[in-house]
């Protein structure tokens, strides 16, 4: 028999050592909670028919509420319908057909030289960018003698302006969180040096990118910025626990799943900076891994998320440790987003379950980060040449050092992956509840309570989905792609500003 666990949010406030008018006036502003098995599990029943509105009525099959007279119907030649060029030809004829798509052209130029409403560049390039199938570039494929295809001119604008239009197109295109960094000084030594097809990446004098069979070109000559992406993932299916044959072929579809939504995002937004008149320095063609910049170093500085205990992983407060990290590199000059404190780093220090629960043992367990990052090849005991100097983790951090050889050789040992440390991670809560909203503030303000939250994490049952419930997934009902992606919505009616 499962065992329910019951907690009032007035028992709760009291285990948080507040008073009894902090108990008082918390309790009334928080939503009721009172078993935790009944929410994570109500309303996951799902049959055939998918889930509705209460108003919503069934009818009869074949009956809907446009009247049919099914004697009348056959397959249509569908080559003519009007949304095609075939079918505008059959029904206009070729001069027409010409004549209309002058004026067209007409119409779109001169809406775009007046900038009329809908048609700034900035709109033409959003359009363009939709317009993306996935070919993955590294710059694009903007020259210093640039033309849009409207004769528009080169986009300008103000840093600040720049880095909002960017939020809203990257948002628009797929990214969950966006955030920018420069780099200059400092942020620019933690450009990667060598592509991800092993030739070297080179800072050149020169005005365009180019690429030849023995290295890859940056031009020096102009500031740089950096675009850091957030890609949240399935917090469902990255909970699946480690079985005797790995975490399973739905975690795996989990992780692949943000290379597939980055593939449209990387080329959408290459196309959008590229129209502008900008490069998108983004990722390798042929590969949608390891571009300029360490996506997680990026992250980190453009304030998306934390460093965690996982010094492989970051933390996000809103998509906790379930997401990916992408970055693209632009001349376009950008405002930078600042780095963040949201006590997420503190948690980790009182919390320590990702070590804990970790089966390659990769993870640390110090309470503390250390600067020695374990460059003595004997430290691994997986790391077989040790005539080689070690390369695997990069210096200059104050870590939890991840040994990336044991979690790696775990990861390709089951074929299916592990991801125990993310699933198990305190953070990685679903958001419906309020109370993960005070959990979350709570943790931000004080570590007082740190110790307690990691422990109330396990005993309310978060964590891990067992081998034999893993396939209870396809039962559930659930937003595209497993995702929340109003977290961030404060706009258009999705969510109360400042909730």
């Amino acid at each position: 028999m499962q065992k329910h666990h019951s907690m009032s949010r007035r028992d709760f406030m009291k285990a948080l050592g507040l008073g009894t008018a902090g108990v008082g006036a918390a309790a009334a502003a928080m939503p009721a909670f009172a078993d935790l098995d009944d929410i994570m599990s109500a309303g996951h029943e799902q049959t055939v028919k998918f889930k509705r509105a209460w108003y919503v009525k069934e009818r009869e099959l074949g009956n809907p509420t446009t009247e049919v007279d099914w004697s009348q119907i056959k397959g249509h030649e569908n080559n003519y319908i009007m949304n095609s060029t075939s079918g505008a030809l059959y029904a206009w004829g070729q001069p027409l057909v010409n004549e209309i798509n002058d004026m067209s052209r007409a119409h779109i130029l001169e809406a775009a030289q007046k900038k009329s409403g809908g048609h700034i560049v900035q709109d033409f390039a959003l359009n363009e960018g939709c317009g993306a199938n996935g070919s993955v570039l590294f710059w694009g494929t903007t020259s210093s003698s640039y033309k849009n295809q409207n004769g528009l001119a080169k986009y300008q604008g103000t840093p600040e302006e720049n880095s909002k239009m960017i939020r809203a197109a990257a948002t628009f295109l797929g990214a969950y969180s966006v955030g920018f960094a420069v780099l200059d000084g400092d942020e620019k030594k933690i450009c990667n040096v060598v592509h991800s097809e092993g030739l070297p990446i080179v800072w050149e004098a020169v005005d365009d990118p180019y690429a030849t069979s023995e290295k890859f070109v940056v031009p020096n000559t102009r500031t740089l910025y950096a675009i850091a992406i957030g890609l949240e993932f399935s917090k469902e299916l990255w909970r699946h626990e480690v079985g005797a044959y790995g975490a399973g072929q739905l975690r795996l579809a989990a992780n692949v799943d943000r290379y597939r939504r980055w593939c449209l995002l990387h080329s959408g937004l290459q196309k959008f900076l590229n129209y502008l008149g900008y490069w998108g320095f983004g990722y390798p063609t042929n590969s949608q891994a390891r571009g300029l910049l360490p996506s997680g170093g990026d992250a980190i500085l453009a304030g998306l998320c934390e460093g965690g205990r996982n010094s492989n992983t970051f933390i996000s407060p809103e998509h906790g440790m379930c997401q990916g990290c992408f970055s693209m590199v632009t001349d376009l000059p950008l405002a930078p987003t600042a780095p963040i404190d949201a006590g997420i780093r503190r948690f980790c220090k009182t919390c320590g379950k990702c070590a804990e629960a970790c089966p390659s043992g990769a993870l640390s367990k110090e309470k503390e980060p250390t600067w020695d990052g374990h460059f003595d090849v004997n430290s691994y005991q997986y790391f077989t040449d040790k005539s080689k100097p070690y390369k695997c983790i990069s210096p200059g951090k104050k870590d939890w050092h991840t040994d990336p050889t044991a979690c790696r050789r775990f990861i390709n040992i089951y074929g299916n992956g592990c991801v125990t440390c993310m699933g198990t991670c305190t953070f990685n809560t679903n958001n419906g509840a309020g109370i993960h909203d005070f959990v979350k503030g709570t943790v931000a303000t004080t570590s007082l309570f740190n110790g307690f939250f990691a422990k109330a994490d396990t005993f309310y049952g978060f964590g891990m989905t067992k081998d034999a419930d893993k396939d209870k997934w396809w039962d559930l009902s659930l937003p595209v792609s497993g995702i929340n992606s109003t977290l961030t919505a404060y706009d258009g009616g999705y969510r109360k500003t400042g909730s």
